[in-house]
């Protein structure tokens, strides 16, 4: 007797319910809207104001006065590359903004443009001079040598200089306005659904009459059929040989000889077995008897009767 199964569980499965999208609600909406323009601002700032000038070799600057109007106004900010003095004379022409000393030991720095140049040799051994002015100017500066430029002015945003010195004035106030964007952004956020875990047991009687592997009803099938396959030969080889006495029979009575008794039934009588066969299969029974059955044309049709005894 086989043993009986043991029930088996199957593994756990997680499922996992479709997250709550964020756009079912005008706030989350909203929240989304804000927190992506923060976002972008603050990087697009950081690549403007931090890595471009470390790229350049420059820096970014808070304009202090309006002398470059309307190119720029006080409280943009502006960002410069920087420039090897000896390719000042070179590299500068003409309508350029440069970003200078106005005195050697002076830390104020000045952004003007370049309305003029001069050549020649002068006593700090450079090759030129800088005649520069600012656009809301009416008159020029001193000239500039090339070792006072420390920059090329290359592009400026406007209004961000304020936005920087409010943020220096006030890092308590920045650190609550992130703090309050962190918090928005959490509680507005859609958020991932918790998994749930889903146990299905297996009965005993489910195991043990569980359906055997696929591979088992092949070999069930394959056996029957060669099962069918050996009845049904033997089945053909019983009436084969059923029928070669049918043939012996009938060749014995064409040929004349006494009938040898038999004890199965007459095959041509009706209702028999035999009389169930086909036309087909009689005319082939009968082209195999002709072909097998001996000349009898030599014999009297008519034997002698035998005496009767007085």
């Amino acid at each position: 007797m086989a043993p009986a199964l043991r029930s088996r569980e199957r593994p756990r499965r997680r499922v996992r319910a479709t997250a709550t999208p964020w756009f079912d609600s005008p706030w989350r909406i909203a929240a989304r809207a804000v927190s992506s323009a923060v976002v972008i601002v603050v990087v697009a700032a950081l690549v403007a104001l931090v890595a471009v000038p470390r790229l350049t070799g420059g820096d970014s600057l808070t304009v202090l006065s309006g002398s470059m109007e309307p190119t720029f106004s006080a409280g943009d900010v502006i960002v410069v590359r920087g420039i090897d003095e000896r390719k000042v004379c070179s590299d500068v022409s003409i309508g350029s903004i440069v970003t200078f000393f106005p005195e050697p030991n002076d830390p104020t720095l000045i952004t003007h443009r370049v309305i003029g140049k001069t050549i020649g040799t002068f006593d700090d051994g450079t090759d030129c001079r800088l005649i520069t002015q600012g656009d809301a100017n009416n008159t020029a500066d001193a000239p500039v040598s090339p070792q006072q430029v420390r920059g090329v002015f290359l592009f400026g945003v406007p209004g961000l200089g304020w936005l920087r010195q409010w943020v220096a004035d006030n890092p308590l106030l920045l650190a609550a306005g992130i703090g309050a964007v962190v918090i928005g952004w959490m509680l507005f956020a859609p958020r991932r659904s918790r998994s749930t875990v889903i146990t299905v047991p297996r009965s005993d009687a489910a195991s043990a009459n569980a359906a055997p592997p696929s591979s088992s009803p092949m070999i069930a099938a394959s056996s029957d059929v060669d099962t069918a396959l050996r009845e049904r030969e033997l089945a053909l080889r019983e009436r084969e040989l059923e029928l070669r006495e049918r043939e012996l029979d009938l060749a014995l009575r064409r040929a004349g000889e006494p009938q040898v008794p038999m004890t199965a039934p007459d095959p041509w009588t009706p209702g028999s077995a035999s009389a169930d066969l086909d036309a087909t299969t009689v005319d082939a029974l009968e082209r195999i008897l002709r072909d097998a059955a001996p000349d009898t044309t030599t014999r009297s049709s008519s034997p002698t009767p035998p005496r009767s005894e007085q």
